[in-house]
């Protein structure tokens, strides 16, 4: 059986091979790994004030933070207006034991460094700057870094600016509807009369009103991610200027809540006392994105279809026809 006997040797001969080029590449391999422990090393010291300068630091066994020990840190503001900052939290019970101890970090300056809590609770008191604010909060045993958590905290203590450009002042309005216009601050919530308006994602924003005659004070009022306030009000008289002959028209949407991308279609009716106008453009918009144009039929109607935009909550849908103007609401969610 000579054949057999041939493919064992040379099946012997390629472990042989094999076994030689992993031996010789193992040295390469713990470098690699020693090099990469080194740099975490050196990232762990340089966030941590406690740690700089020691090059005798420590990582617990395995080379890495412990998995799940990180403090958790009670609900902490993305933007504030407080200059002080009531931080609190804990960490968790498997991770307490006695000769750990917890440091705070703000902006890079140690704020505290204490024994941990036998409870896990730790609480302090931070000052923060104008802007955003770096905070760390990192759990330490002997000269380990157990874990870290790091947040970011914007202070913010400039109210928005509030611009009406339409209407102004002493203007003298329809009853059947005009529009207030203006813009602030991006990402500013706003309201005009306490109508919940959706600004542009530059600021922008626009709102019908219908009311009834009489003088009327439009207030708008903008309130920033801080929590700032501005309002702003404009003193207009409203007057019942329409004619019996002067058009109306009147929105319906197919659908009034909607997630966001739906389509929806807005139906036009536009009449004055002699029944419908026929031929008359009108334009719709969502918000302040004009969306299209049609012309009324021979019934007086018009349909428009549009896509619900991406941001949620009541959006104003405004149609201008001729003279006339017609408003409806859509509410958006996720």
């Amino acid at each position: 059986m000579p054949r057999p006997a041939r493919r064992r040797a040379l099946d012997l001969s390629l472990v042989v091979i094999v076994a030689i080029a992993t031996v010789a590449a193992l040295p390469r391999v713990a470098g690699g790994v020693g090099l990469g422990i080194e740099q975490l090393v050196a990232s762990v010291q340089s966030s941590i004030p406690l740690l700089q300068g020691r090059g005798d630091l420590q990582l617990p066994a395995g080379g890495s933070t412990s998995i799940g020990a990180a403090p958790v840190v009670d609900a902490l503001p993305s933007y504030t207006r407080e200059p002080l900052l009531q931080l609190s939290g804990r960490v968790p019970s498997f991770a307490v034991q006695p000769d750990r101890s917890l440091q705070i970090v703000v902006n890079g300056a140690v704020v505290k460094t204490d024994p941990l809590d036998p409870s896990g609770a730790f609480n302090a008191t931070l000052a923060l700057k104008d802007g955003p604010n770096a905070i760390s909060v990192t759990l330490i045993g002997g000269r380990d870094v157990v874990a870290a958590s790091t947040y970011t905290v914007v202070l913010d203590r400039i109210p928005p600016t509030v611009t009406i450009s339409r209407p102004s002042a002493g203007d003298v309005l329809d009853t059947k509807g005009f529009v207030v216009e203006g813009s602030t601050e991006a990402g500013a919530a706003l309201t005009v009369n306490g109508h919940a308006v959706v600004p542009s994602p530059e600021g922008a924003f626009s709102d019908s009103i219908q009311t009834g005659a009489g003088p009327l004070t439009i207030t708008v009022v903008s309130r920033d991610r801080a929590g700032n306030e501005t309002t702003q009000k404009v003193e207009v008289v409203v007057s019942q200027t329409t004619s019996a002959a002067e058009p109306t028209l009147t929105v319906a949407l197919n659908k009034t809540s909607v997630r966001v991308g739906q389509q929806v279609v807005a139906a036009i009716y536009l009449r004055d006392a002699f029944g419908p106008k026929v031929g008359v453009r009108v334009t719709l918009s969502v918000g302040v994105v004009t969306i299209g144009s049609a012309i009324t039929d021979t019934t007086g109607t018009a349909r428009i279809g549009f896509a619900a935009p991406t941001t949620e909550g009541d959006i104003s849908v405004v149609v201008l026809g001729g003279s006339a103007s017609g408003r409806a609401t859509l509410t958006v969610t996720r």
